[in-house]
């Protein structure tokens, strides 16, 4: 099944302790922002920074437990590939 637009998936899992985490939360974007071209050389950071935000305002609406969280970002096109685009180590604490 095509999804049209510019589907995403972004994992949240909270580690307990070194080497343990719970996947609490799985939100399913439509989001361009991924998708945007830039220069290799500041590619990975534009993508760390973008994902930082879209987790932060998604474990804020959440309400999500402070804590550090490992979030993953999969694009979903073409079916059914789930590519891997950035995965980051957030500490939060709202």
């Amino acid at each position: 099944m095509h999804i049209p637009g510019y589907p995403h998936e972004i994992e949240y899992r909270r580690e307990r302790s070194k080497g343990y985490r719970d996947h609490l939360y799985t939100e399913l974007a439509d989001d361009m922002g991924f998708c945007l071209v830039h220069r290799e050389d500041r590619k990975e950071a534009y993508l760390v920074g973008y994902a930082t935000a879209c987790a932060e305002d998604f474990l804020g609406r959440v309400n999500a437990p402070r804590g550090t969280w490992v979030v993953s970002v999969y694009r979903r096109w073409p079916e059914p590939a789930r590519d891997h685009v950035v995965t980051i180590r957030l500490r939060w604490a709202p």
